[in-house]
C-alpha cells in the first residue's frame, strides 16, 4: 500500500539545476559500522560511502528518542519546550507552533520534496487520520507497506505480514526469506523506483528515505544473521542491568532477568548487528541506483542515525539516556565536490546543524529561526571545527558535550565524565573537577538562553 499526499504544485526550477539531496535516516543506528573501527561489523555499503565522503566521529543528536530527535533535525532548533522533548513533538506543526521545516524551505527553493519511510516520527510521516505530521512540508509522502497493509504494522513487522503484539511478540527473528520478506527490503525497492521517476524531472530533488532497522524488533533475513558468529560476539563491556527500559523489555516477550545471561546478551547483540547489516544492504541498493541513473555527480548524500543506543553498556538496554551511547549516532556526508574524500573528522557537530548545512550546500537562503550552524567548512577540511559544544535533553535533564568532557544536570544532581580517560563514562568526576563543572554549567546556561523562538 502506498500513501501519498500532494501538498501544492512544485515551484518552477531555476535555469541552473541545483544539486539534488538524498537524505537517508537509519533508525537507532549508533556508530556501529566497520568504518567506525568495529572490524567485525559487516557494513560494506555504508563503509563505501564513508570512503567517498566524510565520516563524523562526533555527531550528537539533541534528544535520545525518535520523534524529538527528528523534530530537531527538521526544524534546526534546540528543544525549548516540553512538547519538543518527546515523540509527540510533531503535534507542534498541527497547532501552528512550529517553524518552517527543512522540506518546506527546500520546496520553496524549487525542489521536488519526497519522504519515504520514517523521517518524522510515524513510519510514513502521517498521523492516524492520514494528514501529514509536517504540515506544509513534503510534496509527496510515498511509503510502501506491502503485506503488512499499513506502515505501523510494517515498522514492527515480522515475516509473513505479521506485526508486533505488545509484550507477547519475540524481540528477534531470523526468517529464511529474501530481503523483500521484511519491510526495509520493499522500502529499498520503492526508493529505487522513486529515484528513477525523480531522474526524469528537470527539477532538483530532496528525497528523504527512512529505514526502520536496526530498531526493535531485531528482525532480519537469516543471511544477515549468518554474517556473525554469535559465540565470538564480545560482551566484555556489558554491565549488570541497571535500567530495564520499557521499550526494550516491556514491549516484547522477554524480561531484564534474561540480560544477566551471557548467552542471551550475545543473542541480543547478534540481532542488532544483523539488523544493521540488513539496513546496510538496503542503503547499498539505493546508492547503486543513484550511480546507475548517473545522479551521483550532482547529488549530496547524507546518512544519519536518529540517535545512539545502549546494548548493555552501563547496564542499560535502549536509548533514553543522556550518556554518550544514546546521544552519539552514525553520520556520513558525501558531496559531489568532496574535498579529501575518505578522511574522517573528529570535529563536533549537532543534528540541528544539518539544516543550515543543506541550505549552504544548495545555495539556499538560511531561515532566521535556525539554532544550528553550517559545517560546510568541515566538509572542505576535516580538521576544521564549529568550536561549539553539543546540547542534549531528556526528561528534566540536560547535557553538554565538549571535546574533552560530558556534563549532565538533572535537578540538583550533576555528573561529569572526562573523555580523555573515560570514553565509556563509567566514573563521575564532578567532585574531582569542580572548576570544569562550574565552567560547563555556565556554558550550557548561556547556550540555553540563546535558543531561538519559533
Amino acid at each position: 500500500m502506498i500513501s501519498s499526499f500532494i501538498a501544492w504544485p512544485v515551484v518552477q526550477a531555476q535555469t541552473t539545476k541545483k544539486p539534488n539531496v538524498l537524505f537517508i535516516a537509519v533508525d537507532d543506528l549508533r556508530p556501529q559500522l566497520h568504518a567506525y573501527g568495529h572490524a567485525f561489523m559487516v557494513t560494506p555499503n555504508m563503509d563505501k560511502l564513508a570512503s567517498q565522503g566524510r565520516l563524523f566521529h562526533h555527531q550528537y543528536v539533541q534528544v535520545p528518542t525518535c520523534g524529538a530527535s527528528r523534530y530537531a533535525l527538521l526544524t534546526g532548533q534546540w528543544p525549548k519546550q516540553n512538547a519538543s522533548l518527546n515523540n509527540g513533538a510533531f503535534a507542534l506543526y498541527r497547532s501552528g507552533n512550529a517553524p518552517k521545516s527543512l522540506p518546506q524551505v527546500m520546496g520553496e527553493q524549487g525542489y521536488v520534496t519526497v519522504q519515504m519511510g520514517k523521517i518524522s516520527h510515524s513510519p510514513d510521516g502521517m498521523w492516524g487520520d492520514r494528514t501529514p505530521e509536517v504540515v506544509g512540508g513534503w510534496q509527496l509522502l510515498n511509503t510502501p507497506s506491502g503485506q503488512w497493509k499499513n506502515s505501523e504494522a510494517a515498522f514492527f513487522g515480522y515475516e509473513g505480514g505479521k506485526t508486533r503484539t505488545r509484550g507477547k511478540s519475540p524481540p528477534m527473528e531470523a526468517a529464511d526469506v529474501p530481503d523483500e520478506g521484511y519491510p526495509d527490503g520493499i522500502m529499498a525497492e520503492a526508493a529505487v523506483e522513486q529515484l528513477k521517476k525523480l531522474s526524469e524531472s528537470d527539477k532538483p530533488f530532496f528525497f528523504a528515505v527512512g529505514f526502520y532497522k536496526p530498531h526493535l524488533p531485531f528482525c532480519a533475513p537469516k543471511k544477515y544473521w549468518d554474517l556473525y558468529d554469535r559465540a565470538k560476539i564480545d560482551i566484555s563491556d556489558v554491565d549488570p542491568v541497571t535500567r530495564a527500559g520499557g521499550e526494550f523489555f516491556g514491549n516484547y516477550a522477554h524480561d531484564a532477568s534474561q540480560a544477566r545471561e551471557d548467552a542471551y546478551v550475545r543473542h541480543l547483540r547478534h540481532g542488532y548487528y544483523a539488523g544493521t547489516s540488513f539496513a546496510d544492504a538496503q542503503v547499498g541498493k539505493v546508492l547503486k541506483a543513484l550511480d546507475d541513473l548517473k545522479l551521483s555527480d550532482n547529488t549530496i548524500v547524507i546518512l544519519w542515525g536518529d540517535h545512539g543506543y545502549h546494548l548493555g553498556e552501563l547496564g542499560i538496554w535502549g536509548k533514553h539516556t543522556l550518556y554518550e551511547h544514546s546521544l552519539r549516532s552514525a553520520f556520513i556526508v558525501r558531496t559531489p565536490d568532496m574535498k579529501q574524500p575518505g578522511v574522517a573528522t573528529k570535529s563536533m557537530i549537532a543534528t540541528i546543524d544539518i539544516y543550515p548545512t543543506i541550505m549552504e550546500l544548495t545555495g539556499s537562503p538560511r531561515p532566521d529561526h535556525l539554532d544550528g550552524q553550517s559545517f560546510v567548512s568541515i566538509l572542505k577540511d576535516p580538521a576544521a571545527t564549529t568550536n561549539r559544544p553539543a546540547l542534549g535533553f531528556w526528561g528534566d535533564g540536560e547535557s553538554i558535550r565538549t571535546k574533552d568532557h560530558r556534563l549532565i544536570r538533572s535537578g540538583k544532581s550533576v555528573e561529569l565524565f572526562d573523555h580523555r580517560t573515560d570514553a565509556g563514562e563509567k566514573k563521575n568526576v564532578a567532585k574531582d573537577q569542580p572548576r570544569v563543572v562550574e565552567m560547563m554549567l555556565k556554558q550550557m546556561d548561556e547556550m540555553l538562553a540563546q535558543r531561538k523562538a519559533k
